[in-house]
């Protein structure tokens, strides 16, 4: 943009966890946005309705949080209101806004997968004008149901000033597992193959968050990560055998907390994924356990994690930093052109086919 635009940033941004998260997608947007020269005020949702909750009467809270995000735009009559995931966002409170304010943008930004959620989620897509996902796959899709929307993928986002390089020459772990499971989970599955593997091959192992183990967050997460030699990223989509070919573009922020550490990572196969990071290069690719298993004793015997690890953390910065990644957003809202090549701006919809 030509000049700086005044921006509500809706999310989550979990202030009574006092940093414990302080790397999520919400905080990093938000610092992409200031590093362009925007002025950005952060509106967490669900602080303020917990703030406003009253004998534990949740729907007045709400009401009362809805309200004050439209008195916030009335403030600071911002150019854009950018939401997250913002489920509790009335699509009333969008008519609202739109109605004081008839030149803002509404725009939102999503993390997870969309099959995961209701017909109330939708509601609010009918009067937001741009839509950007972690995930392309149902973005199609997506815009063919709402033909006035434009969707578009962006990528997790790895940024130097938040998912810092360590540099860990004494590696206490061979691998390195982190991912919530529940026992039903294939991730359950795959830990436990896994745990099996290192112990049969003499590898290092540390879970984390599986295995009826603890999880782990705040400034200590990012260490642990610095310790393994190799870090792998396993979702709950991804198949045991084999590619999930259903997913396109569709990976966990983890694989890049990993890459932003400077952690060797390796990832089921994703369609699209490569390219932004190439297999064998940036980050290894497997396609099942099996394969998993076969490379990590393979990567693990020549030293080469060692390389990719250098060459995934160089990447992961050069292609999707978080000032990279907002400015993509906003020139893509207000309809400018690119300023630079983004590695992923064919993966824009409207009414089911690319711009």
């Amino acid at each position: 943009m030509n000049h700086p635009l005044k921006i509500v940033h809706c999310a989550n941004f979990s202030y009574p966890y006092n940093g414990k998260v302080f790397y999520a997608t919400d905080r990093k947007v938000s610092y992409g946005l200031m590093a362009q020269g925007h002025f950005v005020y952060d509106f967490s949702y669900r602080d303020t309705a917990k703030a406003q909750r009253f004998l534990g009467f949740k729907r007045n809270s709400l009401d009362k949080m809805n309200l004050d995000l439209i008195e916030t735009c009335k403030n600071i009559e911002p150019d854009l209101l950018l939401l997250a995931k913002s489920e509790f966002i009335y699509p009333s409170t969008l008519i609202t806004i739109k109605k004081l304010l008839p030149t803002i943008k509404i725009a939102k930004w999503f993390v997870d997968f969309l099959n995961k959620e209701g017909e109330q989620f939708f509601q609010q897509f009918q009067y937001i004008d741009y839509f950007f996902q972690t995930s392309a796959a149902e973005l199609p899709s997506l815009s063919q149901r709402f033909p006035h929307l434009r969707c578009a993928y962006m990528p997790n986002i790895t940024d130097p000033a938040i998912d810092s390089l360590i540099i860990n020459n004494n590696k206490e772990y061979d691998i390195i597992y982190i991912a919530r499971d529940h026992k039903e989970d294939v991730r359950y599955k795959f830990a436990l193959a896994l745990n099996n593997f290192c112990n049969e091959h003499n590898l290092t192992i540390k879970i984390y968050a599986s295995l009826g183990n603890p999880p782990i967050f705040w400034h200590l997460y990012y260490q642990e990560i610095s310790k393994a030699k190799i870090a792998i990223n396993f979702n709950r989509e991804d198949f045991l055998e084999g590619e999930n070919k259903q997913k396109f573009m569709g990976s966990s922020d983890r694989m890049n907390h990993f890459m932003g550490i400077g952690t060797c990572t390796f990832s089921p196969k994703i369609h699209g994924l490569d390219t932004l990071y190439q297999d064998g290069v940036d980050v290894v690719y497997f396609d099942g356990v099996d394969d998993c298993f076969r490379k990590i004793q393979t990567y693990l015997k020549n030293d080469a994690y060692k390389q990719i690890a250098i060459s995934g953390n160089a990447k992961a910065y050069a292609v999707s930093n978080a000032k990279k990644v907002t400015q993509f957003m906003i020139e893509s809202i207000f309809e400018k052109s690119y300023s630079q090549m983004y590695e992923w701006q064919h993966l824009t919809y409207k009414v089911g086919n690319t711009l």
